[in-house]
């Protein structure tokens, strides 16, 4: 629903449509007949252990269908997920061409391939746009929510970055 609320309607039809099938797929009781060829070459994975039990409501079901079904008859999505320098899926930490691991971004979760700030903890880095971002949100929102992540990142990641913004 994210991806649909921002505009990447591309990716928010795939992942919506996907969840219908796991919906209907987890209805039947049989997850064996889902198609995965959306996710080929993605580092998302295909075997997983799905609930009995389904969190998204009757009424959030609909209403993904319904958006599923208008934008399937719209011709202008095309039903690719986005890809990067890499190509591979923009959000993939594994390249699927060469299969190199990018670290993830502490903020977004996205590779970071390059520009990052890093971290004093082994393995823990930054796009640098993200963190700055990230960082601006903060200082300039005042909330204690984004305040209380800053304290939990620097815990998690040994300290913060030395460049860059500083609210000190």
């Amino acid at each position: 629903m994210a991806c649909r609320a921002i505009g990447w309607e591309n990716m928010g039809f795939i992942f919506l449509n996907h969840l219908l099938d796991l919906c209907d797929a987890t209805d039947e009781g049989n997850l064996d007949a889902l198609d995965h060829s959306d996710f080929v070459d993605t580092d998302i994975p295909f075997e997983i252990p799905v609930s009995s039990k389904l969190t998204v409501t009757d009424t959030q079901r609909e209403q993904i269908r319904d958006w599923v079904l208008t934008v399937s008859m719209d011709r202008r999505l095309e039903q690719v997920l986005p890809h990067d320098e890499r190509n591979s899926y923009e959000a993939s930490l594994l390249a699927a061409n060469t299969g190199i691991r990018s670290l993830p971004c502490i903020v977004t979760g996205y590779p970071v391939l390059r520009n990052k700030a890093e971290f004093a903890s082994a393995g823990k880095a930054a796009n640098k746009d993200d963190w700055n971002k990230f960082l601006m949100a903060t200082k300039t929102s005042y909330s204690p929510e984004c305040q209380d992540v800053l304290v939990f990142i620097s815990q998690w990641c040994g300290g913060l970055p030395t460049s860059g913004f500083s609210f000190h």
